[in-house]
């Protein structure tokens, strides 16, 4: 009766069948197949999953329902798989099952649901079709509170919660509510393509767990870009070793394109027991590293307690006195020093390594944000320490070029980004490659040259040069940060240009997939956003470091948060930035991402009096300050880039009303209404 067989499934499940032939096969032997192609299965599992079969055939057949059942699905982006997906009646259902639980968690019901939402958003079979997220808790009492049957406006109906009893009466209300009599082409839908557009926070965790980062990297627009500068890395890497040469290379591209999700594949490929090409992942961005380390310390943390509550529910059902050993944990010290190893600040890097002369165990350095890195007078005020009193690439040069055989630099540049001062830009990377360590070979995109923010970029030095190499590839130029609309990046570059009509007309083409909104009451955008977040996602408020006159709306930039908790927290706890308290600037955020934004424009950016510029502030004492030399022109501008592409899937912009001049200078009621109607022009719509 099984008409779908393995060889068509490309590894996607463990087994599929139509709901007859599941029902027709014999449960242990489907119990079998599931073994056969999952790990670290013990008997505990084994007994849940013939349990759950043997639930499940008997239900199915008793409602005589049609369609298709699938076992553990594969959903890459999660590095999970789906207990079961039912397709019923032209609609998906996506079932987490909780065997031998008696309540409903609210972590539960966030995997739940983050597993409808990942199939609404990147399987594209699915985009149309109605998906509806259930969590089995198969012991416990029926739901006490009335359960919403509605939806959200794409197709994605609201979680529910059912125990075994009432699985399958819920499945038979919900398809007759939002089902048809059409039928699901299950080839085409099991086969279908997969587009996961993953935040750094979940590639870095999937890097260190699977040692690969392809199978996430996927975007309709931008995996192309992906793809060829990844192979051109690897040619690179691979020219290095079999001539030992030592190469650097710049990956260079818009907010959001991806640059660090080829780092960390990089990085990952080289964990793989099969390689000798050691690599080590470094940035000087310190809250991004603190975030990533935590957030895979997490990860395996929570695979202990999953680990802990399977040995308790096998022990409970076994008897006290039953000898299940308890499993050993997976986080210990030596765990620790691994993600310690695998991702580093390069505070720490330059400073150990500065210390002796030998070479360092990895010969492949990423570094993340190279157009960040400190000049000679920075570095010296920063590290107390002679020798060190040399610009930051130099001294990564010299350290790198103490592998006797071959060494490779790979310098992710984000253009326009750069909100530092003692910031030295990407020019004394080619300088000190090309002047100084004459042995390496460069090799950039002429894109590289598209950063007109940097005026020291000596073009001519770089083309002059016979070892820098042209590699039009290394630039990634579509935007894959915010899935639900590539062009995200052009609106904010338009806007920020003083471009209102370009901006207009890129609004117009993302506004339906990436809603950008306009409001002067803050409670109302908190509201907005409150209600866009759906499972693990998350949202929070952002400001300038320079927006020192939103006090008065309850709005304080701090110089310091605790940024872990605030992108990692769950979403009650009052650290967490889904709790909309705590505001992030430009500093805490920049690398990082979140699901929902609200961005806060105070007057430090405003227009100018003729209305065709920006005016460029800054707050000391008792009073606005202009700004006057160009490169703090340019970090407020950058800094406001910062915020405005933090968002993957929507933002709503606040500009407060301020109040008459007599009452306070400082937040003058034209300065913020000339800020909110050329946001206006620029497209953007009020909040309703």
């Amino acid at each position: 009766m099984n008409r779908y067989t393995f060889s068509t499934q490309t590894g996607k499940a463990y087994y599929c069948n139509s709901i007859p032939g599941f029902i027709a096969d014999r449960s242990t032997d489907i119990v079998g197949r599931l073994i056969r192609h999952a790990f670290d299965i013990n008997k505990e599992q084994a007994n849940a999953w013939e349990n759950q079969i043997a639930e499940l055939q008997r239900r199915l057949e008793e409602c005589g329902m049609k369609g298709d059942i699938i076992f553990e699905y594969d959903i890459v982006r999660l590095g999970k798989r789906i207990d079961v997906i039912l397709l019923i009646r032209h609609m998906v259902f996506s079932l987490e099952f909780k065997n031998g639980k008696d309540i409903f968690t609210a972590q539960d019901a966030q995997q739940a649901e983050d597993y409808a939402i990942d199939i609404k958003n990147f399987h594209k079979e699915s985009e149309d079709l109605y998906v509806c997220p259930i969590l089995i808790a198969t012991d416990a009492a029926k739901y006490a509170k009335a359960q919403s049957k509605g939806c959200y406006p794409d197709k994605q109906v609201h979680l529910q919660r059912e125990n075994i009893e009432t699985l399958i009466p819920k499945i038979t209300e919900i398809s007759l509510l939002y089902g048809d009599d059409g039928e699901i082409d299950f080839e085409k839908w099991f086969n279908s393509p997969y587009y996961p557009t993953p935040t750094i926070i979940s590639a870095a965790v999937e890097a260190y767990s699977s040692h690969n980062l392809s199978q996430i990297a996927q975007s309709e627009a931008g995996q192309e870009n992906i793809n060829l500068c990844e192979s051109k890395i690897y040619d690179i890497i691979e020219y290095a070793k079999e001539n030992k040469k030592k190469c650097i290379c710049f990956v260079t591209g818009v907010p959001g394109a991806g640059k660090t999700l080829v780092g960390l594949d990089v990085v990952a490929k080289s964990l793989d027991n099969d390689t000798d090409s050691l690599s080590v992942y470094l940035s000087g961005n310190g809250p991004l590293v603190e975030v990533l380390r935590e957030a895979l310390k997490k990860s395996v943390e929570a695979k202990d307690k999953e680990r802990e509550d399977l040995w308790r529910r096998a022990r409970k059902s076994a008897g006290k006195t039953s000898n299940v050993p308890k499993p050993e944990k997976l986080f210990n010290k030596h765990t620790q020093a691994a993600i310690n190893a695998l991702i580093q600040s390069s505070y720490a890097f330059k400073k150990d390594n500065a210390s002796h002369n030998n070479p360092t165990p990895e010969n492949i350095l990423i570094f993340d944000e190279a157009q960040r890195v400190w000049n000679q007078e920075k570095m010296a005020r920063k590290h107390d320490d002679p020798l060190m009193a040399v610009s930051e690439p130099e001294l990564l040069f010299s350290i790198m070029d103490r592998h006797d055989d071959w060494a490779v630099m790979i310098c992710l540049v984000g253009l326009g980004q750069d909100i530092y001062d003692g910031e030295v830009g990407i020019n004394e990377w080619f300088r000190c490659g090309i002047e100084e360590f004459k042995e390496w070979e460069l090799f950039y995109s002429p894109s590289i040259f598209s950063q007109v923010e940097d005026k020291n970029i000596d073009q001519k030095m770089i083309l002059a040069s016979t070892r820098c190499h042209q590699v039009p590839e290394l630039h990634l130029k579509t935007s894959i940060r915010s899935f639900r609309a590539d062009k995200q990046c052009q609106f904010v570059d338009a806007l920020l240009d003083n471009t209102p009509k370009l901006a207009a007309e890129v609004y117009r083409q993302i506004a339906e997939k990436y809603p950008v909104y306009i409001t002067r009451n803050y409670d109302t955008a908190k509201k907005w956003v409150r209600t866009q977040v759906r499972g693990s996602q998350r949202s929070g408020v952002l400001a300038c470091s320079s927006a020192q006159r939103l006090k008065p709306e309850g709005i304080y930039v701090s110089t310091e948060i605790d940024v872990k908790n605030w992108f990692l927290a769950q979403s009650d706890d009052l650290r967490s930035s889904n709790m909309l308290e705590i505001v992030a600037s430009e500093f805490k955020v920049q690398g990082l991402e979140i699901d929902w934004a609200i961005v806060c424009w105070d007057a430090d950016l405003r227009r100018s009096r003729n209305g065709a510029e920006w005016d460029h502030y800054t707050f000391r004492g008792s009073r606005w300050n202009k700004r006057h030399k160009p490169e703090q022109k340019r970090y407020l501008v950058n800094s406001y880039r910062v915020l405005l592409t933090r968002a993957r899937q929507g933002m709503v912009l606040f500009v407060p009303k301020g109040v008459e001049p007599e009452e306070d200078p400082t937040r003058d009621c034209l300065f913020y209404d000339n800020i909110y109607d050329y946001l206006l022009s620029c497209g953007i719509k009020e909040l309703p």
